[in-house]
């Protein structure tokens, strides 16, 4: 009896008890999470990402040369058999040689070769150079042989140069002419009171011709006239 009536308790009390619990399951879980509202993206997300280019392809590596392959050895086999007649072997012409002719080697002392047994006679010499053409007058230093004085006259000493007891050697550079002739006349060193006796007397100085190069030439030289006081 006492088994009887719980079973009957327990088939009569579950059912609720489970529906009970299923009622508080729905108003704890399943209305607060209908309420949730997700939030939507500012920016949507593209359907696809580009990726990054792939790197060319490799260049294929140059195909290795491949040997050469060696011939063979060919598989010859000397012949064992000595043939019935021996063939002369064909005649061997030389090359022709061409004939010596005229053969271009020089010697120093004893000239060119020409043809065989006979010696060449030497070239003959270059003509000597023409002599320069100058356009103004030629430096004493430039000739094979100074100008030399032919007519020489004294410079007069100045009074008042002694006087005044002045004494000195002037420079001066002058021009001769083709025939000797003094033409120009410059003071490279002075003195005073004595240059214009010096320039005086040099312009009545006179000089052999000179030649350069075969023909007469003008001249530039230095000239010193020295003025002392006799004692």
């Amino acid at each position: 009896m006492a088994r009887d009536g719980l079973r009957s308790h327990l088939s009569g009390s579950l059912p609720v008890s489970i529906v009970a619990h299923l009622v508080v399951l729905l108003v704890l879980v399943v209305i607060p999470l209908a309420d949730i509202v997700l939030p939507i993206p500012a920016v949507p997300m593209e359907s696809y990402v580009l990726a990054a280019p792939l790197p060319p392809p490799l260049p294929d590596p140059a195909p290795r040369p491949t040997p050469a392959s060696s011939p063979s050895p060919s598989n010859t086999v000397a012949p064992v058999i000595a043939p019935d007649t021996i063939q002369p072997e064909p005649a061997v012409v030389p090359p022709s040689i061409p004939p010596v002719g005229a053969v271009d080697i020089g010697t120093p002392g004893f000239g060119a070769i020409g043809s065989v047994g006979e010696l060449a006679t030497p070239p003959p010499p270059p003509p000597p150079p023409d002599s320069p053409k100058t356009q103004g007058p030629v430096r004493v230093a430039m000739l094979p042989e100074s100008p030399r004085k032919t007519v020489d006259v004294r410079p007069v000493y100045p009074e008042v140069a002694r006087l005044a007891h002045v004494e000195g050697t002037v420079i001066l550079e002058a021009v001769l002419d083709t025939r000797g002739y003094v033409t120009q006349l410059k003071v490279i060193r002075s003195v005073p009171f004595l240059d214009q006796a010096a320039l005086d007397a040099v312009k009545q100085w006179r000089y052999t011709p000179s030649l350069y190069g075969g023909r007469p030439v003008s001249v530039l030289m230095t000239i010193t006239v020295r003025f002392t006081l006799q004692q």
